[in-house]
């Protein structure tokens, strides 16, 4: 056997044109999909782009929303303070930010007096909203080719291509193993771009890899590369020059649409083409090779197509089903909760208003509503008996999850009252170790501690209360209780939140 180029040529063309209108609209669909998130196919992938920033252009209060952030940044004692750190560099760190994730100057901008109030904060979401961007187009983006190489595979063997195959690698024991195999090809690929030759050279013997993984994920990296560099030797050139021969393909790509249409889909069946040509030929160690069904005719070379059964494959769809759990999520039912919901309500009005007595000798209601009761603690109480009461044997991870979901909750409150009804009811900026004065050190770890007691003390000893009432009392009191909750909260919908001296409100 050797190396066919009309073979390959015609299976790849008959694959991606000839099965008919439906199974080309899906494989169409599918490169289109992946040069639109930005995965395959830059020429694509760079029209999308320049679409999008066209539309960011004509945003007239970008340039003026970028000046204050700009204003801010060189002012700041970091910037100040720290040699090399200077004002040109964090300047160019708001170009770069700016334009990577426009979005979130847009979205925070939509309150202009919360953007010119909080500009750090708006910083500091740009910061972490471009590494997180970073971070999905670095691991989840290359993984994801291994679902689009399945689906193209599969696309050769069958007349039609279910479009949740493009999720049967990522099983849970897999896709770990996905993500590290597929971080050391890209890693070892970018550092021998940086020679003349190996970049080259090592970008053929290592082309099988990601289809070697849509195989069998479970493949180790050392495994996957020694397989690609088996598969491909002697046919490194071959496999160039099979790509050359649609030279004009490469051209169509850089149309736009019309290369999604016709180029990409028949670039991503020939290099799956070439994939099976180098499987067929391998002769050595086949055992990772672990789909049987991989080693058939391509479908367009059946002779009796329309009684082809579908393949059956070794690798099986991505289970959505809800997991099986291991005895009982929690010991309370949902009356306990509202009750208890209540009950930390209270408890944090009293703590709030029994603070402001001590300090500044005067009675206030310290809540966001009217009410006695002040919504933060009910729902931090609740959340936490709720998500760590299956924990309460490890008093520890206890103490440290309920900082960590303290923080998460005080947070967002803060900037939800900040950023949608322009109000502030705590400012821990004079606090040790504070985060734009929305939490403190002192205030979560007075939090944690009340989140243990509410675990071990208050939320037993609230059940073992209830109990003693009967089934439809409790329902009726947590009726009437919720009830004047939803009355409050509608009024301050209606009037506003609770302000005055004393307590948060318009900033």
């Amino acid at each position: 056997m050797q190396w066919d180029y009309k073979k390959i040529r015609k299976n790849s063309w008959d694959t991606a044109f000839h099965k008919g209108g439906r199974a080309w609209l899906m494989l169409a669909a599918v490169g289109f999909l992946f040069s639109f998130i930005g995965i395959a196919h830059s020429s694509q992938t760079g029209f999308i782009d320049a679409i999008d920033k066209y539309i960011w252009a004509n945003d007239t209060f970008l340039p003026d929303n970028i000046a204050i952030l700009k204003e801010y940044i060189v002012e700041t004692p970091l910037v100040k303070n720290i040699p090399f750190i200077t004002s040109d560099l964090a300047l160019a760190v708001i170009d770069i930010l700016s334009e990577s994730v426009t979005w979130v100057i847009w979205l925070f901008a939509a309150n202009i007096a919360y953007f010119q109030r909080n500009p750090g904060e708006v910083i500091a979401n740009m910061l972490i909203a471009a590494g997180v961007t970073a971070a999905v187009g670095f691991f989840l983006k290359n993984v994801a080719i291994i679902g689009r190489n399945r689906y193209v595979m599969e696309n050769r063997f069958g007349r039609e291509v279910s479009f949740r195959r493009l999720f049967a690698p990522f099983h849970m024991k897999t896709l770990w193993n996905l993500v590290k195999v597929m971080f050391c090809y890209h890693l070892t690929i970018s550092l021998w771009s940086l020679t003349v030759v190996g970049g080259p050279y090592k970008r053929y013997q290592y082309y099988f890899i990601p289809y070697i993984l849509a195989e069998n994920p479970a493949v180790s990296w050392r495994e996957a590369k020694r397989l690609s560099c088996s598969m491909t030797r002697g046919f490194k050139w071959k496999m160039f020059l099979t790509q050359l021969s649609y030279w004009y393909m490469w051209l169509l790509e850089l149309v736009p649409f019309a290369g999604l249409c016709f180029a990409v889909p028949l670039s991503m069946q020939l290099d799956v083409e070439m994939y099976f040509a180098a499987r067929a030929l391998f002769g050595g160690d086949r055992t990772l090779l672990a789909e049987p069904a991989f080693s058939g005719c391509a479908y367009t070379e059946l002779a009796d197509r329309e009684n082809a059964g579908a393949p059956d494959y070794v690798l099986a769809d991505l289970s959505l089903g809800r997991p099986q759990r291991a005895g009982k999520f929690c010991d309370y039912s949902v009356t306990d909760f509202i009750f208890m919901f209540f009950v930390f309500c209270l408890i944090g009005w009293l703590w709030e208003c029994g603070q402001h007595i001590i300090r500044d000798h005067e009675l206030v209601n310290r809540g966001t509503m009217y009410g006695p009761w002040i919504p933060i603690y009910g729902f931090g109480g609740v959340i936490m008996v709720f998500l760590l009461n299956r924990f309460k044997k490890n008093k520890g991870k206890v103490f440290v999850s309920g900082v960590a979901l303290c923080a998460v909750l005080e947070y967002i409150t803060s900037f939800i009252l900040d950023f949608m009804f322009d109000s502030s009811y705590w400012d821990y900026k004079s606090e040790f170790m504070n985060i734009n004065g929305r939490i403190c050190l002192s205030g979560l770890l007075a939090f944690g501690i009340g989140g243990m007691a509410a675990i071990y003390l208050v939320g037993p000893a609230i059940r073992n209360y209830v109990e003693r009432f009967s089934r439809r009392s409790q329902i009726i009191i947590s009726v009437i209780l919720c009830a004047a909750f939803l009355a409050d909260f509608v009024y301050c919908m209606i009037f506003g939140f609770n302000s005055g001296a004393g307590v948060g409100g318009k900033m």
